[in-house]
């Protein structure tokens, strides 16, 4: 009997070998070879699901968006009031354990990427535009009104961009923690002279 390959868990795997090889050597050392050695397997394995490096690219990065993106959804979902969530959400889009520093490193190499690269500029303002999209619905659920809904969500999205590069670049106890606190005083903060009643 022919041995079943699970062709979706392939690819998973040769995208997370990709993760560890843009956190470790950066996207110079993105190559087949390099990505076959960190997978365990033959770059005849990674052309067959991938059809070069660009692809591998783009892959690597909507995936790393996607499992933010599932763990977000969860909470925004969630029971908890609507303040909370927000705090939560912003929470799983900073670097603040080992799995998600990881995400971090690929993304701030897929920014730097982006700036030459149209098809990885438009894959991750794609993406973006869906953190934002999440965001925004937060803020609407915490009663921020429309016309202090655009300054609040670049506000909160600059704070936590500016906070995930602190955190990949300085990952210490101290720093995720004044991290946290950031987020969730900024949201106590929210101001209730705009919200909509």
């Amino acid at each position: 009997m022919p041995k079943i390959v699970d062709h979706s868990e392939r690819r998973r795997e040769l995208i997370e070998a990709s993760w560890e090889v843009i956190a470790n050597q950066g996207i110079e050392g993105i190559t087949l070879r390099n990505v076959a050695k960190a997978a365990g397997c033959t770059t005849g394995r990674i052309s067959h699901y991938f059809s070069g490096r660009e692809q591998l690219l783009s892959s690597a990065l909507r995936q790393a968006h996607k499992n933010a993106a599932v763990r977000m959804m969860k909470i925004a979902n969630g029971k908890l009031d609507a303040k909370q969530r927000l705090i939560r959400v912003s929470y799983e889009g900073l670097p603040l354990d080992k799995s998600r520093l990881r995400e971090w490193k690929v993304w701030i190499v897929f920014w730097a990427a982006a700036a030459s690269s149209q098809n990885l500029a438009a894959e991750n303002a794609a993406r973006y535009k869906d953190w934002q999209d999440l965001i925004a619905r937060l803020l609407t659920e915490c009663g921020t009104a429309s016309q202090h809904l655009d300054s609040r969500l670049y506000e909160l999205m600059s704070i936590v961009d500016g906070l995930g590069i602190r955190l990949t670049l300085t990952p210490s106890p101290k720093n995720r923690e004044l991290a946290r606190k950031t987020i969730a005083d900024w949201v106590g903060r929210l101001d209730l002279s705009e919200v909509n009643h």
